[in-house]
């Protein structure tokens, strides 16, 4: 399970909107004083990320919770997400590149970049479908864990 600390934002049913700061990895490094990365790092602004995750634990706005994930979850969203469209892609390339190559001989290279733009889409399309169909698997959703603290935290 990957967890992580938030704050709950509001409340919608058995959901709730929580925030989360994105940290940089420069804060848990000991060399973190004397690095240029982490001085670099400091200048730019941290980010809030606002997640609609499941709420069992009946939390209110403003307690700080703990959040997870499945690591399988993460993982084969992740491989779908970066793998398949770039498998189309290369598949798409390599087959139009051996199929149009006795018709076109001397555009054969644009035809393989052609025929890997449109398996690179055809890709991005199937990973968006996979998306939109794991959105509703409660297996892929993000869920409140437990409460970190009683005490409030005001916005």
């Amino acid at each position: 399970m990957i967890e992580e600390n938030a704050t709950v934002v509001s409340c919608e049913g058995d959901h709730a909107v929580v925030e989360t700061r994105q940290k940089a990895a420069c804060g848990s490094c000991h060399s973190a004083d004397s690095c240029g990365t982490s001085v670099i790092s400091g200048l730019f602004k941290r980010k809030h990320n606002q997640l609609l995750v499941l709420n069992a634990v009946g939390a209110k706005p403003g307690e700080r919770v703990v959040i997870g994930l499945q690591e399988r979850a993460l993982v084969s969203a992740s491989l779908v997400a970066y793998l398949l469209p770039l498998f189309f892609m290369i598949s798409f390339a390599l087959a139009g590149q051996e199929l149009m190559k006795p018709y076109f001989q001397p555009a054969g290279e644009l035809i393989a970049i052609l025929c890997g733009l449109l398996g690179l889409i055809l890709g991005l399309f199937l990973t968006q479908w996979y998306a939109r169909r794991k959105k509703r698997d409660s297996a892929f959703q993000a869920a409140i864990l437990r409460q970190e603290s009683n005490s409030p935290v005001h916005f």
